[in-house]
């Protein structure tokens, strides 16, 4: 005789569909619940959750305080979904463990820097017929990602049905908090992505193995930590990695871009939180702290907000003394 399924695992399962229902990927995060279900059966069988259960929980092993307090954000989102179900639910409070991610501050790329990498794939001459490709195709990435604010892996995950060069339109489906969004994009990266599609082509043959945008010289989708690899190399040899003294990473592209969308609208004295709402549609975040938080990612960005915000305060009110 089979036992039953307990009352936190069919909760949690619940959960899982409703948000897989809504086109959420929820990999990782199922199974941080699944292992909260569990702890909460055999320590607490047919109780709520609690504060107390969730700390007891999220600090059951020898983890560092960042993977605790994610294990616990990820209950608290939980816990909102739960109380409407169970009134009886308590919502641990945010950053109860501390921080649960720490921002490293982010290099932004100037325009030398990426012409430079992109100079660079560009000169690449491989010793094999089959890596003809990669030059142009590493290139490309780099643009792409330095001229839309792509994750790196939404791109990698590219079909060719994905990139509508007619209307100058991107799908990404496999966003990290969206089910989908559109990206559209400027008549030179279509220009640019032609030329790319062409020589792909040229390369492979039209038809190919794949339906993949971004290929390996396989022919199929290119692995992140593969095309990480290519893109430090291309950084030890234009000198940026000795420069920085770390290792850069591609994901700042997509700082870089976020950071000079609002710069610019600073200097055109645009409203910034439109700038900012503008900016999260666009990059795909689910929350819009996400993307008030570049107004603090950068030295230049602070002082410009602090600037403004002082310029503000120092206005007199209508109707009052001056």
């Amino acid at each position: 005789m089979t036992r039953p399924a307990s009352t936190m695992i069919k909760t949690v399962e619940r959960y899982v569909i409703h948000k897989r229902s809504l086109g959420y990927l929820f990999g990782t995060n199922s199974d941080c619940l699944r292992s909260f279900a569990r702890y909460a059966d055999q320590h607490a069988p047919g109780q709520p959750l609690t504060v107390d259960l969730a700390l007891r929980w999220a600090t059951a092993t020898e983890e560092q305080r960042r993977t605790r307090g994610r294990r616990l954000a990820t209950l608290r989102a939980f816990a909102r979904y739960l109380i409407t179900f169970e009134p009886r639910t308590e919502i641990p409070p945010p950053r109860l463990l501390g921080p649960c991610v720490l921002r490293v501050p982010p290099h932004l790329y100037t325009s030398q820097e990426i012409a430079a990498l992109i100079h660079e794939s560009l000169a690449y001459r491989p010793y094999r017929q089959r890596d003809a490709h990669l030059g142009i195709r590493n290139a490309t990435f780099i643009g792409l990602l330095a001229c839309t604010g792509l994750r790196p892996g939404e791109a990698l995950a590219f079909q060719n049905q994905d990139v509508d060069l007619t209307r100058g339109l991107l799908t990404v489906n496999r966003s990290k908090n969206l089910p989908m969004r559109l990206v559209p994009i400027t008549p030179c990266a279509v220009d640019h992505l032609r030329r790319f599609v062409e020589a792909r082509d040229k390369h492979f043959g039209p038809s190919g193995d794949t339906d993949a945008f971004f290929r390996s010289p396989n022919g199929g989708h290119i692995a992140y930590i593969t095309m990480f690899e290519k893109f430090l190399r291309l950084c030890q040899r234009t000198g940026l990695q000795k420069a920085w003294g770390r290792n850069p990473r591609l994901h700042e592209l997509r700082h870089t871009f976020a950071c000079n969308h609002l710069l610019r609208a600073y200097r055109e004295n645009r409203n910034i939180d439109n700038a900012v709402h503008e900016l999260s549609i666009y990059l795909g975040h689910a929350n819009l702290s996400d993307t008030y938080w570049y107004l603090s990612a950068v030295p230049a960005l602070l002082e410009l907000c602090a600037n403004r915000f002082e310029a503000q305060t120092r206005q007199p009110r209508k109707g009052g003394r001056s």
